[in-house]
């Protein structure tokens, strides 16, 4: 469980709200164009780690795919509804999808496709990990979910609760919920310098010995198991945590290829909580596509009393 709010100078969490939301929306663009890639190929593409946003045949320079394009309407249904309406974050959900976007997930768009309400949504999500053969916990809900930290900070019951809630419109398996829960409850903890949350689940479990990995360990899964949501949420864990600055952490995780751009999203998220908004390089900031709007989001939803 989260502790009680420790005293930390409201401008300090600020920053580190800010970092959540660009944090996710830099390492988004700069993981764009190494999706699916491995890092032998990145390096000799690049000549070593991709350290600069690019841009690639799909994706222009600065700009986020789906990652963030949901994660911004979950923002913005929160902080123009006041709190966490599942009708209104399905609406906008739906209006994305239905605007032909470059990029949306298998299992994100098979929910969304036959969506007409929250019910509809989850029973699709059900039926589709039914077909699937129960493989069903994707990263597509806990790409989009760490506004939930931002704007009940404060209520680690209601966190857990909403980012369950939130990722099962999408996401039939309880361990994409169970990883969402607890990215957001350390994103909650680290923006008061709390203790970071436990948990007895397989997110729990991944989330607490990703730190001390080796970067072998952390590659081969990523590999061989993308766009799986514990892989993501290793990846993050490994990389947000154990880094000594924002920037080491994102071009980290998004040179590990693979899903590179939610890997490294996520990274960039949990890292933003942890250095703050100041902490992203400039060159990254400069051309990211709707940088005052995303930062402004966290700044509305601090002004949520949690």
């Amino acid at each position: 469980m989260l502790q009680v709010r420790r005293r930390v100078d409201h401008a300090v969490v600020a920053d580190r709200a800010r970092g959540v939301m660009l944090g996710l929306a830099v390492g988004d663009a700069l993981g764009a164009a190494l999706e699916w890639d491995h890092p032998d190929q990145i390096a000799a593409r690049y000549g070593g780690p991709l350290r600069d946003m690019v841009a690639s045949r799909v994706w222009a320079l600065g700009e986020w795919t789906d990652d963030t394009a949901m994660a911004i309407a979950l923002a913005e249904s929160l902080a123009e509804r006041g709190g966490y309406d599942e009708d209104d974050v399905l609406a906008r959900y739906l209006l994305w999808s239905r605007s032909s976007p470059k990029d949306i997930g298998a299992t994100v768009g098979n929910a969304l496709a036959r969506a007409s309400s929250p019910g509809s949504a989850r029973a699709a999500a059900a039926a589709y990990h039914e077909q699937s053969g129960g493989r069903s916990a994707g990263n597509g809900s806990l790409m989009r979910t760490a506004p939930i930290a931002l704007r009940y900070r404060d209520d680690a019951g209601a966190i857990e609760r909403i980012s369950r809630s939130e990722s099962s419109l999408t996401h039939h398996d309880a361990l994409a919920g169970d990883a969402c829960a607890l990215f957001n409850m350390t994103i909650a903890a680290l923006l008061f310098d709390r203790r970071l949350p436990q948990s007895s689940s397989a997110a729990g479990a991944v989330a607490a010995e990703a730190p001390s990995l080796g970067a072998d360990q952390v590659l081969d899964p990523v590999q061989r198991q993308i766009g799986f949501v514990l892989t993501t949420l290793r990846v993050a864990f490994w990389a947000a945590m154990r880094a000594e600055s924002f920037e080491q952490a994102v071009v980290e995780a998004a040179n590990l290829g693979g899903d590179a751009d939610t890997n490294a999203a996520v990274t960039g998220a949990l890292a933003g909580a942890r250095f703050g908004a100041d902490a992203i390089p400039q060159r990254w900031l400069e051309p990211l596509l709707a940088r005052d709007h995303i930062s402004g989001l966290a700044v509305r939803l601090l002004r949520e009393r949690p």
